[in-house]
């Protein structure tokens, strides 16, 4: 009985094989095999870049910024206590260092203290400026006419780049988001503000800017969904000498969503209060 089993599974075995090789015979030998699972990154860079009637790239989209936890800091950090790691987004200085002046690095130190938190101004709602408003941790849209390039964020600020020629505003105007004026150098938006207040933070680790600010951004399309963002910044009273970041934006489907910061606003009585007791302490000097 066990020998018959055997057999039947044998030629059972025999038979398999046999119809396998017979579809086998009837594919022509010039059938495609099968290709790889694209590649969506791929996919996306081989999409064209979009342009307006007059030729220029269509910058128009709702967009998420790749600066990882750069509202965090602009140098590589590994994450600690409540705060995310960031790769770093200097590229100049090659050593991805910033080129503080010995006062503005004292006084980042302090800024990134608990006590000082209540100073960053955007704690108050006030705008981040630039670049900050660019890394903020949300999303931000841009509007695209031959005239203007307007760049809205969720927390209620904005900016408007003018391209037609234009100057900057007399130097005795200041500005929390500065003044910016735009060209187009090829497929590259060049973007230059000045005019800034003195007021704003680089990010919540308190990096330091003046109001003698300026900030050069190139903002260069790569394909129909992704820009490769750069700026280089210049403060001769907090800087040693020029350095330049940069990371990629991201077009993504959404529109712009209303975020009331002050109604929002749980934090900055806690601030406060941190603050407050420094001062009683002795620890901080009341300003």
């Amino acid at each position: 009985m066990t020998r018959q089993i055997s057999v039947g599974v044998k030629r059972l075995a025999q038979g398999v094989v046999a119809a396998v090789a017979a579809v086998a015979l009837l594919v022509p030998s010039s059938a495609p095999a099968q290709g790889p699972t694209p590649d969506p990154e791929a996919t996306a860079a081989s999409k064209p870049i979009r342009r307006t009637p007059t030729g220029v790239p269509d910058l128009e989209g709702f967009y998420q910024h790749g600066a990882g936890g750069s509202n965090y800091g602009l140098e590589k950090r590994e994450a600690s206590f409540l705060t995310p790691a960031n790769r770093g987004i200097v590229v100049d200085p090659p050593d991805g260092k910033l080129p503080f002046q010995d006062w503005a690095r004292a006084e980042t130190a302090s800024r990134a203290q608990p006590e000082r938190g209540y100073d960053d101004p955007t704690a108050h709602c006030f705008p981040a400026g630039v670049p900050r408003s660019i890394y903020v941790p949300s999303p931000f849209e841009i509007v695209q006419t031959p005239e203007y390039v307007l760049m809205m964020f969720e927390r209620m600020s904005w900016r408007i780049i003018p391209l037609d020629g234009r100057t900057h505003l007399p130097d005795n105007i200041r500005l929390w988001q500065g003044d910016s004026v735009g060209h187009w150098e090829g497929d590259t938006l060049v973007v230059e503000s000045k005019n800034f207040n003195g007021k704003t933070w680089l990010n919540q680790a308190g990096e330091v800017v003046t109001h003698a600010l300026h900030v050069v951004e190139r903002i260069t399309p790569v394909n129909a969904d992704r820009l490769d963002y750069r700026a280089t910044i210049t403060d001769p009273l907090a800087y040693t000498r020029p350095f330049t970041i940069a990371f990629p934006l991201t077009r993504q489907d959404g529109e712009m969503l209303e975020v009331a910061c002050l109604e929002d606003d749980q934090d900055l009585k806690h601030l406060k209060d941190i603050k407050d007791e420094a001062i009683k302490s002795g620890k901080l000097k009341a300003n």
